[in-house]
């Protein structure tokens, strides 16, 4: 069933995506690879003709249009008009995007170096653009159900892993609630069965998604814990059942999906829980010093003993 058009209302970059995240589930397996790459290529919507967003996102071209209908528009060229405005207003960013646009085109002479530079760039970009007004917003959100909660259970599985296992380490270095999920045996999820209405889950997973990452965060969900996701799309498996959502762009001039622009928002994540923690945290934080050095934790250069003189 097509959402109904609203003339009279403007539809923004923004309310387009609403749309799309509404619908989804609901489209078609093609519509549903179509709304995808719309989701994720928003520029390549605005500037490249409707054929060859169709051969990009793999589908035929009459697939863009009944997306477009299907979203309640009255055709391709109107729902392509939205993301053309969006382009065109000002973004207060840094200048990410025209050095990288100087990137690709030192990219064509070739090279290790400019192929190098022009991943570096990437990131750089990514970051930037997970820290917009947006994705603050909701990481401030984020922190908020992290400092009240009980529990804070963490998870992330493959290429996540990393990103879930630093965000609970450094969590544990000034609160002692953190369960990273974990273990042996495949035992590392047994501690969910004491997950109730006051705990938090936080995981992170992108595509190719894990599909225990995505069983497990519905079984906490279900169970009334809130989840906090770190995904890379708003039609990702877990951004679906989470009650709060940070986006992280994962392309990259690499074969392998980008982990960095998550890293960069689990630390933004938890540097929030700390910085609201007062008193305690740093009480907490303290104490954590004086037991690393009690077991000489980190190498330091101590001063030598001098010889007896003879």
């Amino acid at each position: 069933m097509s959402l109904p058009a609203s003339p009279d209302a403007p539809q923004t970059a923004l309310s387009l995506g609403d749309r799309i995240a509404q619908a989804f589930a609901s489209l078609p397996p093609q519509l549903q690879t179509a709304a995808q790459f719309v989701l994720d290529h928003p520029d390549d919507v605005a500037l490249l003709s409707m054929r060859e967003q169709a051969r990009r996102a793999g589908v035929p071209p009459v697939t863009m249009t009944r997306l477009a209908r299907q979203l309640g528009f009255a055709d391709y060229a109107a729902f392509r008009d939205v993301q053309a405005s969006a382009l065109r207003r000002p973004i207060h960013t840094a200048e990410f995007s025209h050095r990288a646009g100087r990137l690709q085109k030192h990219q064509q002479q070739s090279g290790d170096g400019a192929l190098a530079a022009q991943i570096g760039w990437t990131m750089a970009d990514h970051i930037a653009g997970s820290h917009d007004e947006a994705g603050i917003a909701a990481l401030i959100a984020a922190a908020a159900l992290i400092e009240g909660a009980r529990r804070v259970y963490f998870l992330g599985l493959r290429s996540c892993h990393a990103v879930a296992f630093h965000a609970h380490y450094v969590h544990g270095l000034f609160r002692d609630n953190g369960v990273l999920l974990d273990g042996a045996g495949d035992t590392g999820f047994d501690a969910l069965r004491h997950a109730g209405t006051k705990d938090v889950l936080l995981v992170v997973s992108v595509a190719p998604y894990t599909t225990a990452a995505v069983e497990r965060a519905a079984y906490a969900a279900k169970h009334g814990v809130a989840v906090v996701a770190i995904t890379d799309s708003r039609v990702s498996p877990v951004a679906a059942i989470a009650r709060n959502c940070t986006l992280v762009p994962t392309e990259t001039p690499s074969f392998f999906h980008a982990i960095t622009p998550a890293f960069s928002v689990a630390e933004t994540l938890i540097a929030l829980v700390a910085a609201r923690g007062g008193e305690q945290a740093l009480s907490a934080i303290r104490n954590a010093e004086h037991q690393l050095d009690a077991f000489s934790t980190y190498w330091s250069r101590r001063p030598q003993r001098r010889k007896p003189k003879s």
